[in-house]
């Protein structure tokens, strides 16, 4: 018996030091190593949401969980404006830009302070450049794409930083919208004195504060440039379960639940409780194999379009994570206003299969991924299993040939079957990012162009969509770039990933974000209610 409890308490001690060596290696990995309390107060912001924090330090945070703490530390010279993809002013006061759309001037903001003290000038935008392409862990290559136009960078004066572009890009200053590479960093600074590495300072309105049970605790920047903080503390907690996040917004432990699933969202919306939801930056597409039968026929391909019902078949799923999609681009984006396609017409399909040569019906082989995506969350296989009943009606077979996600993109590669599906989740939000990069002829040695679809007519649309940053002379070139999609048809999108979050009755100023972070710096906590 003695013996059974010596090796009882052994098997104690050995599961507790495990536990303790795991919490030492995430605190390495947040860069923050300070353990404070997680209970909720008036002046905390109690934040859930379903990812773990793995870095605070921006050349090396790009998962959602990280860059949703990061987005309220760091700034960059703009911003998207809170709820959607428009840009806005953030260090930057303003902006010029040369009539070739080839020199980008930014004026800085006076009077900035980092964290530390330092003040922000020019010479510490370019540091924070090159520290961020200089960064062999960012193996996103965020900071890669969103600089690959930039030829060089010019210190003006101190409030000055010019731009110098390798050729016209009008998408730029989205690109300097996005967090996970675009952000101002103060002096880094040296490792702290139990030699875990200390994030740099930033400029946002919130402070890495330390360590809390199950997430990071931020405190209100008391220098910020901007409007004061809404709240003195914001604790980001990860509770990966939705019904959970649910459970403990509903009993008073949280103050703001994201990434909740639309059951649980509608739970606590009966419950009188705030809801938002927004759609993602994101696109579930079928896209066709354009240079060899059947789908080299534009006929073949217009038909199959015409022949899916994209609103039965979101509803026969029950996909209330995920929308059918009306255009080629995701609402919000610019041009999805005009971005209405053709929809679902039997007979129309069916005559276009007879003119194609057609007259007994079509089968094809569709290849896709079986695991669920953000913009397919019951995964490609169910997806694909409804789409080709919704087009046997047609008589159109479809057969369906899933693999799991990493064999899937070798199947790919491999151009297996004659069609596939597919998903894009957008960088920046313009309209560029998904046209020209899905679909532009030299995208396909890239690897991102693999409908391998060709229109000279739509290159010469898309190339001067990078040209121009006139923004209604855009809008209407992605317009007419949407039409030529309608007579060419070399993909059928098919929808987005939709978000969910809710709030308690006494949060105002919360915004949800399509990009998927949110910025949480004028979030105020009515503790009157």
């Amino acid at each position: 018996m003695e013996k059974r409890l010596n090796i009882f308490f052994i098997i104690i001690l050995c599961l507790a030091a495990f536990l303790v060596l795991s919490q030492e290696k995430q605190r390495e990995q947040s860069g923050v190593n300070t353990t404070v309390d997680a209970e909720i107060s008036p002046n905390r912001l109690v934040v859930t949401q379903e990812y773990a924090v793995k870095s605070l330090d921006p050349a090396l945070a790009s998962d959602t969980g990280s860059l949703r703490v990061t987005a309220n530390i760091y700034e960059g010279l703009v911003r998207f404006k809170p709820g959607t993809i428009q840009v806005e002013p953030c260090l930057a006061r303003s902006w010029e830009v040369s009539e070739d759309a080839k020199v980008w001037t930014f004026n800085l903001r006076r009077n900035v302070l980092f964290h530390d003290g330092t003040p922000l000038d020019a010479r510490w935008v370019e540091s924070s450049i090159k520290r961020q392409t200089a960064s062999k862990n960012n193996q996103t290559s965020y900071a890669d794409f969103v600089y690959a136009p930039v030829q060089k960078i010019e210190v003006v004066d101190k409030y000055v930083v010019r731009f110098y572009l390798k050729y016209p890009f009008a998408p730029f200053l989205n690109n300097l919208a996005v967090p996970m590479a675009a952000p101002v960093v103060g002096p880094v600074a040296h490792d702290s004195a139990d030699g875990n590495p200390v994030p740099p300072p930033g400029t946002g309105p919130y402070i890495p504060a330390g360590e809390i049970e199950g997430g990071i605790l931020l405190r209100a920047n008391p220098h910020y440039w901007a409007s004061t903080p809404g709240v003195q503390e914001i604790a980001f907690l990860t509770v990966t379960d939705s019904l959970l996040q649910s459970e403990m917004l509903l009993h008073g432990q949280s103050d703001i639940a994201l990434d909740l699933t639309f059951n649980d969202a509608t739970r606590v919306r009966f419950q009188g409780y705030p809801v938002f939801r927004t759609t993602g930056l994101d696109i579930c597409y079928l896209g066709f194999y354009t240079e060899r039968a059947p789908f080299n026929s534009v006929e073949v391909r217009k038909a199959v379009a015409r022949a899916l019902d994209l609103n039965e078949v979101y509803k026969h799923l029950g996909l209330q994570q995920a929308q059918p999609a009306t255009g080629h681009l995701p609402p919000g984006v610019m041009g999805s206003e005009s971005n209405e396609r053709p929809g679902y017409d039997q007979t129309t399909a069916a005559q276009l299969l007879n003119d194609a040569g057609h007259q007994k019906g079509l089968s094809f082989t569709l290849i896709t991924y079986s695991d669920p995506r953000p913009y397919t969350p019951g995964g490609g296989k169910e997806l694909a299993e409804a789409l080709a009943k919704s087009a046997a009606r047609t008589g159109i077979t479809i057969n369906v040939r899933a693999y799991p996600w990493n064999q899937f993109k070798e199947a790919l590669q491999r151009r297996e079957g004659d069609a596939f599906l597919y998903g894009w989740i957008s960088d920046n939000g313009d309209p560029d990012n998904f046209l020209y990069t899905l679909l532009a002829p030299d995208q396909i040695e890239h690897g991102q162009n693999i409908t391998h679809y060709r229109s000279t007519q739509l290159e010469t649309i898309l190339i001067s969509g990078r040209n121009t940053t006139d923004m209604e002379i855009r809008r209407q070139l992605y317009a007419q770039a949407q039409e030529i999609l309608n007579q060419d048809t070399p993909w059928v999108v098919l929808g987005h990933s939709l978000y969910h979050a809710a709030t308690a009755p006494h949060i105002n100023g919360f915004v949800l974000s399509p990009t998927g972070w949110h910025t949480l710096g004028d979030v105020k906590k009515n503790v009157a209610q």
